[in-house]
């Protein structure tokens, strides 16, 4: 092997080796990438439950409110009635 050729073929095994490290580089930030993606994933999963969840709390909370803003319309009305008789038979 002359002394050209050795050189080639050191050149060849540098450049072979920075691949590989490159590339085993490239695998391994795949991989944590894919598992954070799987992990947003769920996560995005788990809000969009927890979202519909309040959702549906807030919607029964706005019922009850009406519910109870209903009776004490009827409360008030039937307090100033009850006034009015009050006063009219003093």
């Amino acid at each position: 092997m002359t002394g050209l050729e050795r050189e080639l073929f050191c050149a060849f095994e540098a450049l072979q080796s920075a691949y590989e490290q490159q590339h085993k580089a490239w695998q391994e930030s795949y991989a944590s990438l894919a598992s954070m993606y799987e992990s947003t994933k769920r996560e995005a999963e788990s809000s969009r439950e927890a979202a519909k969840r309040l959702t549906w709390q807030v919607d029964g909370l706005t019922q009850q409110v009406d519910g109870l803003s209903k009776q004490l319309e009827g409360l008030t009305g039937l307090v100033s009635k009850l006034q009015k008789k009050g006063n009219t038979g003093s």
